[in-house]
């Protein structure tokens, strides 16, 4: 069950953060980078945060988490993470569908992970975003921009 998730409550920020940081150091651990700004977040950063979160509850139990900002014309989504014990069951691709069907409505959605986060690549790929660019956020460490768009085949260059 997906829901949205009160970032005020600090028992709640603490869950997330507790889901985030173990899923942010795989994917540092991947992309050969440890200077992922998720990995410094601590729960006063989450409860001060002006991001849209989600949760995905598994058996009552928080186990995954999106957020994403919103403006009159594009949805940019912050965060994808999922607790390591619930990997390849589908959450993550839940809740960017949730954002895409639900909160996304006709604007673009924007979403970017590293060049050798295979997984996070795949997932959005399949989902139907397309690459827009890519840049080096540290020698050797390529972040990749992805855009869901009603308009696919539209560049944005």
């Amino acid at each position: 069950m997906i829901k949205p998730l009160n970032m005020k409550n600090p028992q709640l920020a603490q869950a997330v953060l507790a889901i985030q940081l173990p899923a942010y150091q795989i994917e540092a651990d991947l992309i050969g980078f440890q200077g992922i700004p998720a990995l410094l977040e601590t729960i006063e950063d989450l409860m001060n945060s002006n991001e849209t979160f989600l949760g995905y509850y598994e058996d009552h139990q928080l186990s995954g988490v999106v957020s994403y900002d919103e403006n009159e014309s594009l949805v940019e989504i912050c965060r994808l993470v999922v607790a390591p014990t619930s990997f390849r069951k589908g959450i993550g691709r839940q809740l960017i569908e949730y954002v895409i069907n639900e909160a996304r409505q006709s604007r673009d959605a924007l979403v970017s992970t590293g060049q050798m986060n295979g997984p996070a690549v795949t997932l959005y790929t399949k989902l139907g975003f397309v690459e827009e660019d890519r840049f080096e956020i540290a020698p050797g460490v390529q972040l990749i921009n992805f855009r869901y768009s009603n308009n696919q085949g539209v560049s944005y260059s």
